[in-house]
């Protein structure tokens, strides 16, 4: 563009960025009549890192959430060219995943399986036809490969132009060599941009900038989990007789391989990344690269010698090696900023940029015009981040493994070895010498089970039966039959005070929060259209007075929505730090409790689903009745200072009965036997009350809360095609985590949201949402079902309620 443009003096929407994000950005507002709109680029599109991206567009990746945004992705890149008169090289050419373990092999078929809820073609292949697909490969040590016919690749550099021009001739207006020098921000809103050819009033902006994000965002208090990794490839010279072929992928040595015009791009994601901070990349970066460090990438290239023979007697035309962002979970960051609004983030693209780079505009643009976005994208909302997880030091430390994580095994339960310890719960030290074995979550420490005497507390990664297993058992059935406890001080606690807390919480909750002091109330957020926006328990602690609690992955997201919609005067505290937090569960809990404290826990004196503050060891406390596995207990919130002192009190009451420490997934396993949902996993922005089977929750009698239209509008309708179904496998020894396609009638109708072992019935369990006409208790006895594991299917029982104490007697005992 000519530099003699002039910036307008106001816009609807500044777009910060010019590579394939913003311009997909720009495209997709332009698309839905939005023309008032204004594209940033510091020197020219595409000069970033989309320019040297290998321009894969993957049809399947390891969430139903990236799948949707990469499908989406093709079919925009399909029809660009002919729209834009732009040509793309857009072209359908396959791809093909190796696998060299057994490992391995599993995941590749547990792809494949979810493939299918997605209507992506896939199928397993042999070494013959892979042979076929590609010649020349060396079929030494593969033991299996999944070839998915219709992935495809573009030419980044001119699907970017293609989007800008269809941007442009919908009325966006781009500037390139414009340099971005404030975001203005009054009152924590964001009310227009400062560039080097003048200042421009806005209503919102969208930083699409990529490595550059997350030093702009932060001039105005916003810090972004996004560190810059050097990322390498190399081309070769034209190699004779090299004919088109599919992407090859072979996990297990960290490669990928793509033809080009009778060239070979070979490139990799290693498990030790060199990070590159800012200060390393020059003001005037344009269309850059760095210097190679051959001995670090000399291991790759020679396995790919290993792989494709051909290579060791094929001369390199280049050795690239250029910048690339990364976020702490290999996971896009987007959404609004919690700190300032009207400013929106689209950034963190982990590599898979181009292939989700359509997916990403759309919601993105519907998000900024609607105000949610068009799709479940709550894996990827920026607000699943604890402060915690966006400091300099953590960034830059996670961040490198997390590259390497891109094509390392994807396991159940996988943890990763940096940047840990960022925050501890009060009992850390205590269960740590009892045996913990820890877990991350927000950059929380949590005890996920104990290890027994002369048992190392350490993870071996399985699809099979964990090397923890009985232990999980042990701890799950201890709840079960004796007494539990594990720590719960990770759960976010927010305080809400004032005069008017009732009728501001009331608003927001769904359910009947004007209540007796001491009562507790299971409660939700929902969004305008009755998504469910938050799961959490709110106690009224005092009349002016209200507890929020939350559990830590969505301690940042539902902090932002309380923020947003309370009003002025009423206040707001994050005490989440002050208090640590137990959970006494089992038959025998109320014999433990008993012993520590003077106060009637009968149920006349202590129903369930109450609290009140009771001194228990001696220290003065918040204690309620409540069970998130099921069973008689109680939750004990503690100050911080006192909480190993009320740990070892309870230990030394509980020690008749037998009781054990308990971790997060035999938590895990017991809530799902009883049916209980998680936030994130099983609910969301985009399930309802009603499909999620928690309609009785809500009391539309009670207030006008956020969403009661659409919510009476779903009670209207009489029903739901789509249902949130609990299943139970026949088979005992086979493994459920979730992801699992759900087969009714021979039918694929949905897929595992969740999945888990659940000892105390007996088999895996799982539930997900099915989608068919009327689903009901008649209906599902009438079906068959059908979990799929890694492309074998196994009978499932299938229920509307949890297979464990259906009728909730046990925590009302």
């Amino acid at each position: 563009m000519s530099n003699t443009q002039v910036l307008p003096e106001k816009a609807r929407i500044a777009i910060i960025g010019g590579g394939i994000i913003g311009t997909s950005v720009a495209y997709h507002l332009a698309k839905r009549g939005i023309k008032d709109v204004v594209l940033i680029e510091r020197k020219q599109l595409t000069c970033g890192t989309t320019w040297h991206a290998a321009g894969l567009v993957s049809l399947l990746w390891p969430t139903p959430t990236l799948t949707n945004l990469a499908k989406y992705s093709h079919e925009l890149y399909a029809g660009l060219e002919a729209e834009t008169g732009q040509a793309t090289g857009y072209k359908r050419i396959g791809s093909i995943s190796l696998a060299r373990t057994q490992a391995r092999l599993e995941e590749i078929k547990r792809t494949s399986s979810m493939a299918k809820v997605f209507g992506v073609e896939s199928e397993m292949i042999d070494n013959t036809r892979l042979a076929q697909l590609y010649p020349g490969i060396n079929t030494e040590g593969i033991i299996g490969a999944l070839y998915t016919p219709d992935d495809g690749q573009t030419n980044p550099i001119d699907t970017t132009m293609a989007l800008a021009k269809g941007a442009r001739m919908n009325g966006v207006e781009i500037f390139e060599n414009t340099a971005m020098e404030e975001l203005i921000v009054k009152d924590n809103l964001v009310t227009g941009i400062r560039t080097d050819k003048g200042v421009m009033e806005v209503d919102q902006v969208i930083l699409c900038g990529g490595m550059w994000t997350r030093d702009l965002a932060k001039t105005v208090g916003v810090q972004l989990p996004i560190y810059t990794c050097e990322h390498q490839y190399i081309v070769t010279e034209e190699m004779e007789g090299l004919t088109p072929r599919p992407v090859l992928r072979d996990y297990d040595q960290g490669l990928y391989f793509k033809e080009d015009a009778g060239k070979m791009l070979v490139g990799w994601f290693e498990d030790n990344a060199i990070g590159m901070p800012m200060s390393k990349i020059a003001d005037d970066f344009c269309f850059g690269q760095f210097p190679l460090d051959q001995d670090h990438v000399e291991p790759y290239v020679m396995s790919s010698m290993d792989v494709f023979p051909q290579l060791e007697t094929t001369g390199i035309r280049t050795w690239f090696n250029g910048p690339e962002s990364f976020t702490n979970d290999n996971l896009h960051l987007l959404g609004p900023t919690s700190e300032v609004d009207k400013l929106f983030i689209a950034a963190g693209m982990n590599s898979k940029g181009i292939g989700a780079g359509g997916g990403v505009g759309k919601i993105m643009a519907d998000w900024m015009i609607d105000g949610f976005p068009s799709g479940d994208v709550t894996e990827c909302d920026l607000r699943r981040h604890h402060p915690a997880q966006q400091h300099d030091e953590y960034v830059a430390e996670r961040i490198p493994e997390a590259l390497g994580h891109t094509y390392a095994m994807h396991w159940p339960f996988y943890q990763y070895e940096t940047a840990r310890d960022q925050l501890h719960s009060p009992l850390h030290q205590v269960l740590k010498e009892a045996g913990a074995c820890f877990g991350e979550v927000c950059g929380y420490e949590r005890a996920n089970w104990f290890a027994n005497p002369g048992q190392e507390a350490k993870y071996e990664y399985s699809y099979q039966k964990s090397n923890w297993f009985n232990n999980n058992q042990q701890e799950h059935m201890a709840m079960r039959e004796g007494v539990g406890l594990y720590d719960m001080s990770s759960f976010g606690k927010f305080e809400v005070t004032g005069a008017d807390a009732a009728k501001n919480l009331q608003h927001i909750c769904s359910g009947n929060i004007d209540i007796p002091v001491g009562k507790v109330v299971y409660t939700h957020f929902l969004n305008a259209r009755g998504g469910i926006e938050a799961d959490v328990t709110i106690v009224r602690t005092g009349q002016t007075t209200y507890w929020v609690i939350t559990g830590i992955s969505s301690h940042s997201r539902d902090w932002w929505h309380l923020n947003h919609r309370l009003t002025h005067d009423v206040l707001l505290q994050d005490v989440s730090m002050n208090y640590g937090a137990m959970a006494l569960q089992g038959p025998s809990a109320r014999d433990v409790l008993s012993k520590v404290t003077t106060e009637d826990l009968s149920n006349e004196a202590f129903p369930f689903a109450t609290g009140k503050l009771m001194e228990v060891s001696g220290i003065k406390m918040w204690v309620q009745r409540l069970s998130y596995v099921g069973e008689l207990g109680w939750e004990l919130f503690v100050p911080a200072q006192h909480t190993v002192a009320v740990y070892r009190a309870l230990f030394a009451a509980g020690e008749a009965f037998g009781m054990r420490n308990v971790g997060m997934h035999a938590v895990n396993s017991a809530r799902m036997e009883k049916g209980f949902v998680h936030w994130g996993h099983d609910v969301g922005p985009e399930d309802n009350l009603f499909q999620a089977g928690l309609s009785w929750a809500a009391k539309p009698s009670a207030s006008s809360f956020i969403g009661i239209d659409s919510f009476k509008e779903q009670l209207a309708a009489k029903g739901t095609d789509r249902r949130l179904v609990q299943f139970k496998l026949d088979d005992k020894d086979a493994m459920l985590f979730h992801n699992e396609p759900i087969v009714m009638n021979g039918e694929i109708v949905g897929y595992l949201t969740s999945g888990m072992y659940g000892h105390a019935v007996g088999s895996a369990i799982g539930m997900g949402y099915v989608n068919a006409p009327n689903i009901s208790t008649i209906s599902l006895s009438k079906a068959t079902f059908e979990i799929e594991i890694a492309l074998k299917r196994y009978s499932a029982q299938a229920s509307l309620q949890g297979f464990y104490d259906p009728k909730g007697l046990r925590p009302k005992a």
